[in-house]
């Protein structure tokens, strides 16, 4: 049996929708269902092969829920629009997080053992590669450090310096400097 209330919250507009489902869990249910199809519909348009749909989908659920939590008409927006952009974000985001570790994982594949060695080797060459790395980089910046970490995956300087919020010249020095002191170390 449908409620007086839940037809109400069915035919509420999603402004105000929003604000009562700070409040009452019937009409958070009823938003997020709203909303549900689209959010299925931007993970359709950027699964690709490699990655699993539903985790977008789950990404874009986050995404949509903290729109409702953050919403504020006063800024102009509807909620629509603010609610698109968040799952949108938040998908994307994971997206990117997904080929930087993809990206690591195909580095140290490349760097370390072959592929007829045993998984004790395996760890232990990686666990090896982890002490090396930790041993220089104890002398770097913090930002050294990151420069680095995306240098050895292979990230062209033009992409270490957009993830960075920096001039592609930053990158460049960092990495000058960051030789400079594996040359010292190294004797």
């Amino acid at each position: 049996m449908v409620s007086v209330e839940d037809i109400r919250f069915m035919t509420a507009p999603d402004d105000e929708l929003v604000l009562i489902s700070r409040t009452s869990a019937e009409a958070y249910g009823v938003l997020i269902s709203r909303y549900l199809p689209s959010v299925r519909r931007l993970a359709g348009m950027y699964s690709p092969p490699s990655a699993d749909r539903d985790d977008l989908v789950s990404e874009g659920i986050l995404g949509l829920m903290n729109a409702v939590a953050t919403f504020d008409p006063a800024k102009g927006a509807s909620f629509a629009t603010y609610a698109s952009a968040c799952a949108n974000n938040r998908m994307l985001s994971a997206l990117k997080k997904s080929a930087r570790i993809k990206r690591r994982e195909e580095s140290l594949d490349s760097v370390g053992p072959s592929s007829g060695s045993s998984p004790e080797k395996i760890i232990l060459d990686r666990e090896a590669l982890d002490e090396i790395f930790s041993e220089f980089s104890e002398n770097f910046s913090e930002f050294e450090r990151a420069v680095f970490s995306r240098y050895l995956c292979g990230e062209p300087y033009a992409v270490i310096a957009e993830s960075l919020g920096v001039e592609r010249k930053s990158v460049d020095n960092a990495l000058a400097r960051i030789r400079r002191k594996l040359r010292r170390k190294l004797g």
